[in-house]
């Protein structure tokens, strides 16, 4: 159980939100001249003269309008300059939760202990009942200076650079999009009594058309430790996804009503979740802290569904499938078809990657024996968990677990990242679970190779005994595997052999060809382009046809797209 969260508030520690809200609710008195005047005065801000402070340009502003403010506004508010101040804020968004602790800020968040948090979401004597006054009430007007929690990562900001991706084991679902609160509150009383999530806090959303439900797990489950041992972002988030979206698949098997009621963009666990005033607690809100979610049951049927999938999308190109197992001797269906997909938008043959990375791991520890500058690189950089961290993540994405074997070679003796029983030896334990279909299709070792080459000799090393670069390998070894295949049809078709398939060489080439155009999509462009007009094979090199062309005939055009068709 998570005892305390990090509480991204604002209003605690800054006075002036009240003010603020306390000015919008004056707003409300105002009669519609006044409210044009509001108007005005918000469209002449972002064109103020920027020597001026805020305070300063509230003053010109009254000077200006000074005889219309007194007959609409000032009859209104208690003191018009310190309300036209407070109502921009308000308008602005000062002090705003989201914008004060936004992914760039560097304001820390403190910490609540849950009883704490449920206290001021129920107590009326506490400071979110008194920010809601402010507002007179007016539950959207609050929300988006109510406070905070990013209830799966234990982490005090949400400046990236500093963000700890250390998953607390809680997950909450949003659902939104009722007629009104009274529809929100039946369902919410349905999914909490009638789920199999087992939630163990529910309330009613800042507006009072939704509801969000809060579930945590046992983080001493094994699969959870598994899963979640890594502090990695990209796995963090990878299996927090799995689990909420097999949670989801589980509500809507059970409710499929709510299909269109519940916010998915909470699969995120960076996401920040308002929490607001609940003013009917007998109704609108329901906490048990002993209510327990079944991670592994949920993670191992989505698992079961996402591998399905898999199956079958590997069924559909079984073909391309068995050909890459037997070219580049895999045994695997699975990494054959990631394969098979990853060469959709790049060629890529594991056997020349794979050849590669080991001789360059080999030149590296062996320049690493004999040199002292290469042996302080290779100490500095690879025995940097964070470094480690991020190149085993795409190396075990491309390679396998060969990627982190060679990277162990790399790793200085005694260091802690090979001590398998220290905490920073987790950077070698990876899973293909850490990995979404989609990203492991998109995996390049590049990284790799970005950071060793900042050293000259394997630099060199590289462009001498990779010249052609693998991508070029690639193509080469592609192309000859056509032309094998037509060799072999050609001679099965002699033999009268009924398998024999002529056309498989024409069918591959034209397949090649058509994806070469999908990386390049202007040369499908220009081919469908109609020209407006021809020149001669002796005009393209006559100055005065082409002085015509540009400064008389097309005079305002800028960009032409010029094609020569070999001379014709």
């Amino acid at each position: 159980m998570c005892k305390s969260h990090y509480y991204f508030s604002t209003h605690t520690t800054n006075l002036s939100i009240y003010k603020r809200l306390e000015a919008y609710k004056e707003s409300k008195n105002l009669s519609e001249e006044g409210l044009e005047l509001l108007g005005l005065f918000l469209k002449e801000y972002p064109t103020r003269n920027k020597n001026l402070s805020v305070k300063d340009f509230c003053s010109t502003f009254i000077m200006k309008y000074k005889e219309q403010l007194n007959e609409h506004v000032v009859p209104k508010v208690p003191i018009l300059k310190d309300f036209l101040y407070n109502y921009l804020g308000y308008s602005e968004k000062w002090g705003a939760s989201t914008k004060s602790y936004g992914k760039n800020s560097k304001i820390l968040a403190d910490q609540i202990n849950e009883q704490d948090l449920i206290k001021e979401m129920t107590d009326s004597k506490k400071s979110l009942k008194k920010l809601l006054n402010a507002s007179g009430g007016d539950l959207s007007a609050v929300k988006l200076f109510l406070p905070a929690l990013m209830i799966s990562l234990k982490t005090n900001t949400r400046d990236k650079s500093k963000m700890r991706y250390k998953h607390t084991g809680e997950f909450c679902f949003d659902f939104d999009k009722f007629k009104d609160t009274e529809e929100a509150i039946y369902w919410m009383k349905k999914v909490w009594k009638d789920s199999s999530l087992n939630p163990y806090l529910s309330f009613i959303s800042p507006r009072g058309k939704g509801f969000k439900m809060f579930c945590k797990i046992d983080i001493s489950d094994t699969d959870f430790i598994n899963d979640f041992h890594s502090e990695d972002p990209d796995v963090v988030k990878q299996h927090h996804k799995v689990f909420y979206e097999g949670a989801v698949k589980e509500l809507l098997s059970k409710f499929p009503e709510l299909k269109k009621k519940i916010d998915t963009s909470t699969n995120d666990p960076t996401r920040l979740t308002y929490i607001p005033f609940v003013a009917d607690k007998d109704n609108g809100f329901i906490y048990d802290p002993n209510r327990i979610s079944n991670y592994s049951k949920i993670v191992k049927q989505q698992r079961k569904l996402i591998r399905k999938e898999l199956y079958k999308n590997i069924a559909k190109h079984q073909v391309e499938v068995n050909r890459i197992m037997k070219e580049q001797g895999i045994t695997s269906q699975e990494e054959a078809y990631y394969i098979f997909q990853k060469k959709k938008t790049i060629p890529f043959d594991l056997e020349s990657e794979t050849e590669k990375f080991e001789k360059v791991i080999e030149f590296l520890e062996e320049l690493s024996n004999k040199d002292s500058v290469v042996e302080q690189f290779v100490s500095e950089h690879f025995d940097n968990y964070g470094t480690l961290q991020k190149l085993s993540w795409v190396l075990f994405g491309v390679l396998g677990e060969l990627a982190v074997e060679n990277l162990l070679r790399l790793v200085p003796e005694g260091s802690n990242k090979k001590d398998e029983n220290h905490g920073d030896y987790r950077w070698t334990v990876r899973s293909k679970d850490d990995y979404s279909n989609e990203v492991l299709k998109s995996l390049k070792p590049a990284p790799f190779y970005a950071l060793v080459r900042k050293l000259e000799e394997v630099d060199d090393f590289i462009y001498e005994n990779f010249g052609i670069s693998n991508t070029d390998k690639t193509e080469i070894k592609l192309l000859n595997d056509y032309y094998d295949t037509y060799v072999r049809n050609i001679n099965l078709e002699a033999e009268g052999n009924n398998q024999a398939d002529t056309m498989e060489f024409l069918d591959d080439i034209t397949q090649y060809m058509d994806k070469k155009k999908i990386r390049l999509p202007l040369i499908e462009e220009l081919e469908s382009i109609t020209p407006e007009f021809t020149l001669e094979p002796n005009e393209y090199l006559d100055k005065n046809v082409m002085h015509d062309l540009f400064q008389n005939k097309y005079p305002d055009k800028r960009i032409f797209f010029l094609r020569s068709q070999c001379g014709k």
